[in-house]
């Protein structure tokens, strides 16, 4: 093309665009499309031209050309229009270009303004496609803080929860080659873990190849191959044979295969390597789900076949020791908060033993002085108290442990008038492992008066280590609780019920444990120590500070990006010491 017709172009743009337009008024799509596409290959990105071919691509069912002139309007705009934004990310979601999906959605979030809480939605869908599941969790949790009682939010929630947490089995196939790869996992590596832990997973491995062979390790997955090197060795006794060794990280949430190739070209395809789901749901009698191949071995520990080892029961021993010097100091009440097998046995499929690790701790915490609640008798006696498709108490359940809780501080207050239970057809986290989800009916608390709750302070990390603080400007009592306790202080409302009695409720997550600092500095009226049954095999820690509490490892874990995201995201609330200073600086390491 010449500097003279390149000119031209661009000075003719303006009658294009009118000449354009009435073609495009007249439908004829095509015509607009020659009018106004030399401009812009021509370098005019002008709005009028973008707009113009925006609409004629859309016009003659050019997906392809219209996505690009969206993608162009919405960078150059100062003011991105909403409606384009969403249009724009829901043409990724529709070719299930996922990471597309993604990105274009936190656009919309980052440049948008006023944008609907269903675009955190879109986006945690899009992130659960992806399977990028700590970012999906991220992205539903904006979404609930906007409507923290929507049921499809926290449905999507548990779906995501459930399939971060879903376990695989590492399998190594052996494939027909002259040349042979003997391997063993990395250090801290295990070979039924999560989806997440396989993304980077460490492997040490030797090949058989002479010297004079010079191999090299291949590596195949979604049809792309690269090449590593490998590390000769030296033999370790006169009569083995030199050969070569490899360590290195692989990426094996996706089939993947180790092969060789040798000086001259010659290449085989030796191991390879894939996932198969483990079973992590048991159904019982009447469509109840129970929990299987947990980590914690549930089946195990309710038949009797594992209890605790005399280490174990040393370390409880000493938790005891520990622990009753602080009851005697404050109201402190340590809280079981029961297996659904326990509750439910006539649903469970296995009988259970008479001595499990709930007697055996039992045992240790009577021996040692320790109040302890184990509602487990006043579960059964109520039908709601859990519901079959989730692991944790309901509403209902929930509330029968706040009233033990209250009446063993001393609190006689008329509890069943302050709340009323509903029930609502919800997934829950067993049955978001269901394909497709299972639902059930779970019986919710609700107070009947108008709340003055509200979230004073949360540092927003996922799981271990969360710390969120309720404060109520209409308070029954104004009085200050602390929870140290794992998912069960939040399933059914558990920390809420709480919260609408007393002025302040601070809950860590930190199953059964106590951090002296944070009790000392709330000045607790209350402390519970609460955590899950199938947890019993290992205590709690006790504590003098929070730095002490390792929360720096659960930040560790975090990718940067949601480091920052996290940190933006505390920073809403106003500082709340020492918390945000302490979670501010493990942030910044």
């Amino acid at each position: 093309m010449s500097s003279s017709s390149f000119a031209e172009r661009i000075e003719q743009t303006p009658e294009r665009v009118v000449e354009a337009e009435d073609r495009l008024a007249h439908h004829d799509f095509a015509g607009a499309i020659a009018l106004l596409e030399p401009a812009y290959q021509a370098g005019d990105d002008s709005p009028d031209v973008v707009r113009g071919l925006m609409l004629a691509y859309q016009g003659a069912g050019d997906t392809a050309g219209y996505e690009a002139m969206m993608g162009v309007t919405l960078q150059k705009s100062p003011e991105p229009p909403l409606k384009l934004g969403i249009a724009h990310a829901e043409a990724a979601m529709t070719r299930a270009d996922w990471s597309v999906a993604a990105d274009r959605w936190q656009f919309v979030i980052d440049r948008c303004a006023g944008f609907p809480h269903q675009v955190h939605v879109r986006q945690a869908r899009a992130f659960l496609a992806a399977r990028q599941f700590s970012q999906a969790l991220r992205a539903v949790n904006l979404a609930l803080e906007k409507q923290p009682g929507n049921t499809t939010l926290s449905d999507l929630k548990d779906v995501i929860a459930s399939q971060k947490a879903k376990k695989f089995q590492l399998a190594a196939h052996k494939l027909a080659a002259p040349v042979a790869i003997r391997w063993e996992a990395g250090e801290g590596q295990k070979q039924i873990t999560t989806l997440e832990s396989f993304r980077h997973y460490r492997i040490r491995g030797w090949i058989d190849a002479r010297r004079d062979q010079r191999p090299e390790l291949t590596v195949s997955t979604n049809g792309d191959i690269t090449c590593l090197g490998l590390t000769a060795i030296e033999p370790s006794a006169p009569y083995q044979e030199a050969g070569w060794m490899f360590e290195h990280t692989f990426d094996l949430s996706h089939e993947l295969t180790l092969g060789v190739r040798l000086e001259g070209g010659k290449a085989y395809d030796c191991l390879r390597f894939s996932l198969a789901p483990v079973m992590e749901v048991l159904e019982g009698r009447e469509g109840w789900l129970f929990l299987a191949n947990d980590t914690n071995a549930s089946i195990d520990q309710f038949t009797g076949k594992r209890r605790l080892e005399s280490s174990q029961e040393q370390a409880w021993q000493q938790f005891a020791a520990q622990l009753a010097p602080l009851q005697q100091q404050r109201s402190l009440l340590f809280l079981i908060a029961n297996s659904k097998e326990k509750v439910r046995p006539e649903c469970y499929p296995f009988e259970k033993a008479d001595i499990t690790t709930t007697e055996q701790v039992s045992a240790i915490l009577k021996q040692g002085e320790i109040d302890y609640c184990n509602p487990v008798a006043a579960m059964q006696a109520v039908s709601d108290s859990y519901y079959p498709t989730d692991t944790h108490w309901s509403g209902r359940g929930a509330y029968l442990a706040f009233t033990a809780c209250m009446r063993y501080f001393g609190f006689d207050d008329e509890f069943d008038s302050l709340y009323a239970f509903e029930q609502r057809e919800v997934v829950g986290d067993l049955g978001s492992k269901m394909d497709p989800p299972a639902k059930s009916l779970s019986t919710v608390a609700v107070f009947r008066e108008k709340s003055g709750v509200y979230c004073r302070f949360s540092n927003y990390l996922p799981g271990t280590g969360n710390i969120t603080i309720f404060e109520n400007s209409k308070p029954i009592h104004a009085r200050t609780l602390v929870i140290f306790g794992g998912s069960s202080a939040g399933a059914g409302g558990f920390a809420m019920l709480f919260a609408n009695i007393f002025q302040r409720v601070v809950v860590v997550n930190l199953p059964g444990s106590h951090v002296q600092e944070i009790i000392d500095h709330e000045a607790a009226d209350y402390v519970i120590l609460q955590t899950n049954e199938r947890y019993l095999a290992t205590p709690g820690r006790i504590v003098r500070r929070l730095v002490e509490a390792n929360l720096d490892q659960a930040v560790k874990a975090l990718p940067a990006a949601e480091r920052i995201k996290l940190l933006e995201r505390m920073n809403r609330h106003a500082p709340c010491e020492p918390y945000h200073g302490h979670m501010t600086a493990l942030l910044a390491e």
